[in-house]
């Protein structure tokens, strides 16, 4: 098949829906988990809440590795009860990256009645997405071919299971799970029998919808145009995009979707926070959208893994894949970008042999299927209500919701930063400005936001900074790295100047009395504000020795020690302090140590 006519197929598929095995054009596999053990087992291993899930709720995961790396990423349910004594795991992805993931998950079964297996070879099936036909949520579906199923799948939250018996004997799994943008089920027939045949009742439905069927293209042209697709609805594929293990999950986006702000520890969580709060990922994942290429055009540009250099001969980040995009009829990139070049509507230039093109940075997903945005504008609607009343956790459970269906909501992310201040998680707070941070570049109440929490943890450098550059987006004073710098620079000279004053008035009153704790401890805070880290931590911990039941003594001290690398000593300061901090009743240094002692993950 010529790449026109499967540019002119993938956008029929877009328009009208599409249908296939499961194990054709998406690859698909499954993985099952299972145990008395099952659910505390992955609630510890993997980033999203398992155990909120009841029988037949699912959600998007992923696995990581200690560092943080991103080693899969797929959608988990929890199959419904059928009287068995312990819950049953069910996960998708890719069948090539199912041996991989077992095996790494079974290294960390030690004692715990726990089986993890690869399951695809027990299940055939297929997969199906047809647009929605701006259907409210929770209301009517939009005519779907698989109500031959003999059930209104549009009842079905995202990605819950059911089972239903087939027309011919048997039963199917019927799961609802947007795979390419686009509102998209799964319908798995246990049993092994790859060669199923598609119930007649499921083909007439198929035909009068006027789906695209994959069935009759070859596998590889297949896999393209389903690549195309989902390129387009922003998920990354592993390895093709990224090699396992290759990337922290923040750089590829799917943070927004596979992570629970509430659930606590799992393993790389600690990094994942440290990105987060004290810095952002050097390269994220953006589209690049090109000018004046046609499909035919698309294996001029670099394979995946090759560098983005610009015309100039700069290095501004590393290719991933290049795809059609069906909806915007346009050729595009997913690119892992340098902080300085990821901003929406950037332009950037390659030249390829004598030509040089001009592509523009744009956020992920490029298409985004309409019953996802609706129900995401609702879901905000009634958070907002729920805030409104008091309820607050109850509106960060929608607002989590609403952000995975819709990652760039701009006013959700808001509200929920607010609401997690509110809590006094200041640290998850700070994770939700920074990606508010992405999705309105040009905001300055991010900053403002971002300012107030910084300085909630202690970060005082990083508060003045986040002020500075507030001011500049709300006047309109350029916010080039430039700009930031000098303005940084001429607030550190004014800090150093009051910290030098600091240093000379605690110095007399040492000279006076050594072991003077109020003295100590400003002469610690002084030394730590001018960069003098060493000295610091010296003199708070002699504040330390004099006041042992000062929570903030403890808090200052810890910080110095992590930043001297003492790890092991700042957590035990930390364990100490948090036990001070519960009896005197100090919430503020109480929650920071906790935080802290988490980052330092001891």
């Amino acid at each position: 098949m010529k790449r026109e006519e499967l540019t002119e197929l993938a956008g029929r598929a877009r328009r009208h829906g599409l249908w296939c095995a499961w194990q054709h054009g998406p690859r698909l596999g499954a993985m099952l988990v299972s145990g008395a053990d099952s659910a505390d087992f992955l609630q510890a291993q993997l980033t999203s809440d398992v155990l909120a899930l009841g029988p037949g709720a699912g959600q998007l995961s992923a696995r990581l590795g200690r560092r943080g790396l991103l080693q899969a990423w797929f959608s988990l349910h929890r199959l419904p009860d059928r009287g068995q004594p312990f819950p049953v795991f069910l996960c998708v992805l890719p069948q090539a990256e199912i041996p991989a993931l077992v095996a790494d998950l079974q290294k960390f079964v030690i004692t715990e009645d726990v089986v993890v297996e690869d399951y695809s070879d027990e299940l055939s099936g297929w997969v199906g997405q047809i647009p929605a036909a701006g259907s409210s949520p929770g209301g009517p579906a939009p005519a779907l071919p698989w109500r031959a199923v003999g059930s209104d799948s549009g009842e079905l939250e995202q990605y819950a299971v059911r089972f239903h018996p087939l027309p011919a004997g048997g039963e199917v799994w019927l799961i609802r799970r947007p795979l390419a943008g686009d509102p998209g089920w799964l319908l798995l027939v246990p049993g092994g029998a790859h060669s199923l045949a598609v119930p007649p009742e499921w083909q007439a439905a198929i035909t009068a919808h006027g789906l695209v069927d994959l069935a009759g293209m070859p596998e590889t042209e297949a896999h393209t145009l389903w690549h195309w697709l989902t390129a387009e609805a922003g998920w990354p594929r592993l390895p093709a995009d990224l090699a396992p293990a290759s990337r922290l999950l923040t750089q590829t986006g799917l943070d927004h979707f596979s992570v629970s702000f509430s659930k606590g520890c799992y393993l790389g969580q600690e990094v994942v926070s440290r990105v987060r709060t004290y810095g952002s990922a050097p390269e994220a994942l953006r589209a690049v959208l090109w000018r004046d290429l046609t499909a035919g055009d698309m294996d001029r540009l670099p394979a995946a893994g090759k560098d983005f250099l610009t015309a100039e001969g700069r290095r501004c980040g590393t290719f991933a894949s290049t795809f059609w995009a069906p909806t915007l009829q346009q050729v595009a990139s997913l690119v892992f970008l340098g902080r300085e070049d990821r901003t929406p509507g950037a332009r950037l230039s390659l030249t390829i042999g004598p030509d040089e093109l001009v592509g523009e940075v744009a956020l992920l997903p490029l298409h985004q299927g309409a019953d996802d945005g609706a129900r995401a504008a609702w879901l905000h609607d009634q958070a907002l209500r729920n805030f409104a009343a008091g309820r607050d956790q109850a509106a960060a459970v929608m607002l989590e919701e609403s952000l995975r269906l819709d990652a760039t909501n701009a006013e959700a992310f808001e509200a929920l930063g607010v609401i997690l201040g509110r809590q006094q998680k200041f640290h998850e707070a700070i994770d939700i400005f920074r990606r508010l941070e992405e999705v309105a570049p040009e905001e300055p109440m991010v900053h403002t936001n971002l300012s107030l929490f910084y300085m909630k943890i202690g970060d005082r450098e990083e508060a003045e900074r986040q002020k500075a550059l507030g001011t500049m987006k709300r006047f309109g004073v350029g916010t080039t790295p430039a700009a930031a710098a000098e303005l940084a620079a001429r607030e550190a000279g004014a800090r150093t100047v009051e910290a030098e004053r600091k240093r000379a008035m605690f110095a007399e009153v040492l000279a006076l009395d050594p072991d003077d704790a109020l003295a100590l401890m400003g002469m610690g805070q002084a030394l730590a504000d001018l960069g003098e880290t060493a000295a610091a931590a010296d003199h708070l911990r002699r504040a330390l020795a004099n006041q042992a039941d000062n929570s903030a003594l403890h808090v200052s001290y810890g910080r110095m020690l992590g930043e001297l690398g003492r790890i092991d000593e700042a957590a035990e300061v930390y364990r100490r302090g948090i036990v001070v901090a519960s009896r005197r009743g100090d919430l503020m240094p109480l929650r920071e140590m906790e935080h802290r002692l988490q980052l330092l993950a001891r």
